[in-house]
């Protein structure tokens, strides 16, 4: 039973080793220094979970930039590239 559960494994992180360059994140920052309020909402399905004036980069003067989490959006992503890759 664990040999299963072991060879599962194996054979997800393979897929996801191989497709890795065309994945949707799971979590990233969104806003557009130095005016964050340009860009700065999360997607639909996703949610925030941070926020600060310069996230990921560039220091905002109006606003701030968001941390969203899109678990599903990346789960599409996985399978979309697995289905697409054949």
């Amino acid at each position: 039973m664990f040999n299963r559960y072991l060879m599962c494994l194996i054979i997800i992180s393979f897929l996801i080793v191989l497709t890795s360059a065309s994945i949707e994140p799971v979590c990233k920052w969104y806003g557009i220094a130095p005016f964050c309020f340009l860009g700065n909402s999360c997607p639909e399905n996703c949610s925030q979970a941070a926020s600060n004036d310069h996230g990921d980069g560039a220091t905002c003067w109006f606003s701030e930039k968001n941390y969203c989490c899109c678990v599903k959006k990346a789960v599409d992503s996985i399978i979309n590239t697995i289905i697409n890759s054949k």
